[in-house]
């Protein structure tokens, strides 16, 4: 589930929910699609030019294949490891990210503490990759990790503006900031 979903418990709660999306990496794809022609133009070559210069047709193709295997192994279990562990949620104060398969790492901003999110799309993000985005949010309160990255983020726009929104309701509620 890549889309965010507002799961509203109470009328007045907010409760979003989304995760890393896999339009995210799709930029990533077609450069290893450019890599692996490379890769098997290389092969064809090498079956050619083998007989003049001595090279062993079957070898090449080998290494090929085993290139291959690898690059596009290294793609699909990343795919899968950002798309099915990386999770995060939203509600009326804190933001929240989940990473991890085997160790499992919890990061949590208090809205409040917030100051600055910024919004990241790449040409490749917009051209290539759905539209797909990263939130960079800045909290110097954080004595831990004063920067939280949201990356493969589907609709990076909505939920920019919803975490914006969030958070001057939530400083103007507690006066910090003065009402509009």
């Amino acid at each position: 589930m890549s889309e965010p979903v507002n799961n509203n418990d109470a009328a007045s709660s907010v409760n979003i929910e989304w995760s890393y999306s896999g339009k995210a990496m799709r930029a990533q794809a077609l450069l290893y699609v450019l890599l692996s022609l490379i890769l098997v133009g290389i092969g064809i070559w090498a079956t050619f030019v083998a007989p003049n210069n001595g090279l062993r047709a079957h070898v090449v193709w080998y290494a090929v294949l085993g290139l291959l295997v690898l690059f596009w192994g290294y793609y699909y279990a990343l795919y899968f490891y950002r798309v099915y562990t990386i999770r995060y949620r939203l509600t009326e104060r804190h933001l929240y990210c989940y990473r991890g398969l085997f160790t499992r790492t919890s990061d949590s901003m208090e809205l409040i503490h917030i100051s600055d999110v910024r919004l990241v799309q790449t040409l490749f993000d917009r051209l290539f990759n759905g539209g797909v985005g990263k939130l960079v949010i800045l909290c110097p309160q954080d004595k831990t990790d004063s920067e939280l990255l949201l990356a493969g983020i589907d609709k990076p726009r909505e939920i920019f503006e919803k975490i914006d929104t969030l958070r001057t309701a939530l400083r103007t509620k507690r006066s910090i900031l003065p009402s509009g």
